[in-house]
């Protein structure tokens, strides 16, 4: 069943099937909590979900030298004492690419560790505090490390991660090379006590860390300008919000709102505003500061909602955000695929191509800003092989990377069921069980204590079938302990054991 056909039988059910959009959303609600208890009550293996995972090796002087000159064998830092700015003498490849990774993690210079507050371009950085150390113009003692990793933004709960033998096979042999990554306690890995900074090629444990909240996105200025190369239609709505990503961590969503096209091939301008009504942006870096300024590392990432009438600005259902991408006149070009991602010091931004607003695009995930890291021990400092730089022209269209990948298996988080055609992401014979359970909670909103025990008793009874079928249970052989000769043990004397067949 879809949305649409669990909201009908619901309907038919309670014998009440108004048809209302305000009632229909809050249907829309009560089935969506009856999913997301279903899929949690417990670890089914229709909800799990594999991916590849990308470790980061160091970035360091002697290795990050891809766009240094010939001869440079060398990438040194420009360090100065009370400065949160340090400058390497060449752009670097990673530095940008995985900005997203070093902010937020640690930078080691001169022995004593800076925690990156924001990656400024390919060869800029700044700390989250002053440089304590010395000044030095050609510092070659810095390291950046990947100490913490974000997991999914849809993991509930991790299952396993370790190394395969895939997707790098050129292990010979039958088992693969290092197998499951142990997960620890931080209380047990405090008491070892392990050395949070030891580096080696592969992760023997890790380690999971506090959840980091993002804080919330505010509100919503939008308005329809005459801009060039525009290309919006007069008279359709749009309905726009945005977030704030922070670390490569998306926080949760604005307050919405609606814009209308004013005139042929205009544009949407998105303001990003506070509650106060006040512009939100950075203040550029200065070199007294000694802090990170009040949004210093916010940048905006921008949705538009799906589940939407263009031609009479109204709602189908519940929003469906979708993420609006880069777009443009041109569509071969590496960006054009990518989400919008403006600059912690812009206000403001223009979206100017429909083809920005494709429907296909990446969904957002209801995570209200709380994100789950975990820490590896030893920290991976290795590789399988090197991704050679390759540049076209002037543009540098594969970057110079250093490849080592896991896998990763979690319990996953479904998305939310919101177009009329979205349908539960189980199995299709068990589909009334979403249906049962929103009737509970129907009936005891009703205060209907007897109708609402009734369904419940019908969730309980089908649950059961499902649990059968669709949780993994691991088969186990039992064994009768035996005796042991060399036991400490004296209550038999082992010399006067005899077999009695």
């Amino acid at each position: 069943m879809n949305l649409t056909a669990i909201r009908e039988k619901i309907k038919n059910l309670t014998d009440y099937s108004p048809e209302l959009a305000q009632f229909n959303n809050q249907l829309d609600q009560l089935v969506n909590d009856a999913y997301y208890s279903l899929w949690t009550y417990k670890r089914w293996n229709f909800a799990t979900k594999e991916v590849d995972f990308k470790f980061y090796p160091d970035m360091a002087p002697t290795r990050d030298t891809e766009n240094a000159t010939v001869g440079t064998s060398s990438v040194n830092a420009n360090v100065t004492e009370g400065s949160r700015q340090v400058t390497f003498s060449f752009n670097m490849d990673r530095l940008v690419a995985y900005r997203d990774i070093w902010e937020g993690n640690p930078i080691s210079i001169q022995g004593f560790e800076y925690t990156i507050s924001k990656v400024v371009n390919a060869n800029t950085i700044l700390l989250t505090e002053e440089f304590k150390g010395t000044t030095n113009t050609d510092d070659t003692s810095w390291l950046i490390k990947a100490r913490w990793y974000d997991l999914p933004e849809d993991l509930l709960e991790l299952l396993y991660i370790g190394h395969r033998d895939y997707p790098y096979n050129t292990v010979t042999g039958t088992l693969p090379p290092y197998g499951k990554i142990t997960g620890l306690l931080p209380r047990k890995e405090e008491e070892a006590p392990l050395r949070v900074d030891y580096a080696m090629p592969y992760a023997e444990a890790y380690i999971p860390t506090p959840t980091i909240p993002i804080v919330s996105a505010e509100q919503t200025k939008v308005e329809s300008i005459n801009a060039i190369g525009g290309t919006f239609t007069t008279g359709k709505y749009y309905e726009i919000c945005w977030a704030f990503v922070k670390d490569g961590k998306v926080s949760a969503l604005s307050e919405p709102q609606i814009v209308q096209i004013e005139a042929e091939h205009n544009a949407i301008r998105v303001g990003f505003i506070s509650w106060d009504n006040e512009y939100i942006f950075a203040d550029s870096f200065q070199a007294n500061d000694q802090e990170p300024t009040q949004w210093e590392g916010y940048r905006k990432v921008i949705f538009y909602n799906k589940n939407f009438d263009k031609n009479t600005g109204d709602r189908k259902g519940l929003p469906c955000w979708i993420q609006i991408t880069n777009g443009g006149t041109t569509r071969n070009t590496a960006s054009y695929l990518q989400p919008v991602v403006v600059d912690d010091t812009v206000n403001f931004y223009d979206i100017n191509n429909t083809n920005q607003l494709d429907n296909g695009s990446t969904r957002y995930i209801e995570i209200d800003g709380n994100h789950q890291q975990l820490r590896f021990y030893p920290r991976v400092d290795g590789w399988d092989f090197v991704q050679e730089q390759v540049v076209v022209g002037q543009e540098i269209t594969v970057i110079h990377d250093f490849i080592r990948l896991g896998v990763l298996r979690y319990l996953r988080k479904p998305k939310d069921i919101l177009l009329g055609t979205d349908s539960p992401e189980m199995p299709y014979e068990f589909h009334q069980l979403i249906v049962y359970k929103a009737l509970e909670d129907i009936y005891l909103k009703l205060g209907q204590a007897s109708m609402a025990a009734t369904y419940e008793k019908k969730y309980t009874k089908e649950l059961q079938g499902l649990a059968k079928r669709y949780v993994d249970k691991i088969d186990q052989q039992v064994q009768r302990g035996q005796f042991s000769f060399q036991s400490t043990w004296r209550g038999y004397d082992a010399s006067q054991l005899q077999y009695k067949g």
